[in-house]
């Protein structure tokens, strides 16, 4: 028998054919054998405990919150936009196209178009929307990501997500400072000038954390605003409180501690917190040691009224050059010079005093002369109020 070309492909078919319900029959006896063993487990645990115990089901992969490219949703008025990384042109931003992360995206306004608007959506329920004149651009990640940073650049713009975003999911960074956690509305101003830069961050709902270089801020709820302002060479910020309540912790640097347990002395990052208000202020100056090339931070809080409340100064990681709070309030209690209660007042005896105090000088007089004379009255000497400087 000769083995011809349509023979040896006829009997490799054959071959492979068998092999593959082979391989078919050997998985559906094994995920039978896997089916037969869950069922005898769970009947040997209904057996012991005489209870069913209901095994526990995989997890469901999360949802994913941000699409992998950002979309163009709406755009219109005005220029806008886009260079993408790695490429050195700007191109016109087009409705419903979809741009790489590392993004960068600019909007200007023009006589024809006029203010410009545009609506990027980094995921479903997750926008970027451009109602005036603004720059930002858009963080590389892996591909796997779930995390998206939005730089803030110029102008204004504004971030909607959902009001229940997981923590560490969206940030928004400056060049001095980086907004985390963000959920809900949030609003972003930022403008460069000569000697330096002003930023506003306000929360419309929902709630952000702040952080920059010696400060920090937990949480600023609904309504919340805060002005930033940094000089150009970062040397000198101004906190400044525009709308709300909420807490900034600022850095006093490190102190040296001893641990009662060990014996050891440990060098242990100290902190304050400063409510800040509308009207209040936190000044941060920083110099850069000329010897050793520590950075010596001086720092300020003020009142709505501009008192000082807080002061004090520090050299970053050397306990050794740290002042601690140097405001010192002293409360001092209001003492009459004389001794006496007040004209129209009753004092402890409940003896009403007289205006010119001449009536009580009398009845002492006609009591020590009908007493057959007394006792000589003792001169109370004048307490003086201390004065108190800050």
């Amino acid at each position: 028998m000769k083995w011809t070309a349509n023979t040896k492909s006829a009997c490799a078919f054959s071959i492979a054919l068998l092999f593959g319900v082979a391989f078919a029959q050997e998985e559906e006896s094994s995920a039978q054998q896997n089916g037969e063993a869950q069922a005898t487990g769970q009947a040997e645990q209904k057996a012991e405990g005489g209870e069913e115990f209901a095994i526990p089901a995989a997890p469901a992969a999360e949802a994913r919150v941000f699409h992998t490219l950002v979309r163009c949703k709406e755009v219109y008025g005005g220029t806008v936009e886009a260079l993408k990384p790695r490429t050195s042109g700007w191109v016109s931003v087009e409705e419903g196209r979809f741009y790489p992360l590392g993004s960068a995206f600019r909007a200007v306004s023009t006589k024809e178009g006029g203010a410009p608007y545009a609506v990027f959506e980094f995921g479903k329920e997750a926008t970027l929307v451009v109602t005036n004149d603004a720059e930002f651009a858009t963080r590389e990640v892996a591909p796997a990501e779930q995390t998206r940073t939005v730089e803030l650049r110029g102008g204004r713009f504004s971030v909607k997500l959902p009001r229940t975003l997981r923590d560490g999911l969206f940030s928004v960074a400056a060049p001095h400072f980086i907004c985390r956690n963000l959920a809900g509305e949030s609003i972003f101003d930022y403008e460069k000038s000569g000697d330096g830069d002003m930023a506003t961050v306000r929360v419309v709902t929902g709630s952000l954390a702040l952080d920059g270089r010696h400060y920090r801020i937990a949480r600023m709820g609904s309504a919340n605003q805060i002005g930033i302002r940094t000089s150009a060479d970062a040397l000198a910020t101004v906190l400044t409180g525009e709308s709300g309540d909420y807490a900034v912790t600022l850095e006093q640097g490190v102190i040296r501690q001893k641990d009662f347990d060990t014996g050891e002395n440990k060098e242990i990052a100290k902190t304050t917190d400063f409510q800040l208000s509308p009207q209040c202020a936190v000044k941060i100056f920083r110099l850069k040691s000329a010897v050793g090339g520590r950075m010596i931070v001086s720092m300020l809080t003020f009142t709505p009224s501009g008192e000082i409340k807080n002061r004090f100064t520090f050299a970053e990681g050397l306990f050794s050059v740290n002042t601690g709070e140097e405001v010192v309030v002293t409360a001092v209690k209001e003492i009459d010079k004389e001794g006496e209660a007040k004209p129209g007042e009753k004092d402890e005896k409940g003896e009403s005093a007289s205006e010119d105090g001449e009536e009580k000088k009398e009845e002492g007089q006609q009591g020590d002369a009908q007493s057959g004379g007394g006792a000589a009255a003792v001169e109370t000497p004048a307490l003086e109020t201390p004065e108190v400087s800050f």
